[in-house]
């Protein structure tokens, strides 16, 4: 992703005669318990364009092109774009996966920053804020947090495959 993004941003400036970065931070991935959090993270980053108010409703995002909405909502075609897998997560009839899916993008538009998608899986592999204040109290060095968002048990099974 660093080559691609390095890559578009040296052109981007070259066409538009400008320097410097392009976007705010560093790609970066985390490792996503699908079952728990597929239809959450879907809904969150299609409603960006939203809340960074590049588009002001959820008719205009339906039509926007930049968002893998509009795909979702059959309203722009992307080959690469596997729409039936999410929508399987509202339905198995295409026509009310499309509506579930609206709506429950709809009901998530006010909802801001969630929590629950912020990682912290490592905390609660160690047993909460409580634990891992405990860990650091004793001198042990907790790693970064964000690196997984899922429960418990998947935060062990990927802790134990990296270690």
């Amino acid at each position: 992703m660093r080559r691609l993004l390095t890559g578009y941003v040296i052109g981007f400036n070259h066409r538009h005669k400008r320097r410097g970065q392009l976007f705010q931070n560093r790609y970066k991935s985390i490792v996503c318990q699908e079952e728990n959090y597929l239809r959450e993270l879907t809904r969150y980053i299609h409603v960006n364009p939203i809340q960074a108010k590049i588009v002001k409703t959820l008719d205009e995002l339906k039509h926007y092109k930049y968002t893998g909405h509009s795909a979702l909502m059959g309203n722009v075609a992307r080959e690469w774009q596997d729409k039936e897998y999410v929508l399987r997560y509202f339905g198995k009839n295409i026509r009310r996966a499309r509506k579930e899916y609206e709506l429950f993008v709809e009901a998530g538009l006010n909802e801001g920053r969630k929590k629950e998608l912020t990682g912290e899986g490592l905390i609660r592999r160690l047993g909460g804020w409580v634990g891992a204040k405990e860990k650091l109290r004793v001198g042990v060095h907790i790693m970064s947090d964000e690196r997984i968002l899922g429960d418990s048990d998947i935060v062990d099974i990927i802790m134990t495959q990296s270690e």
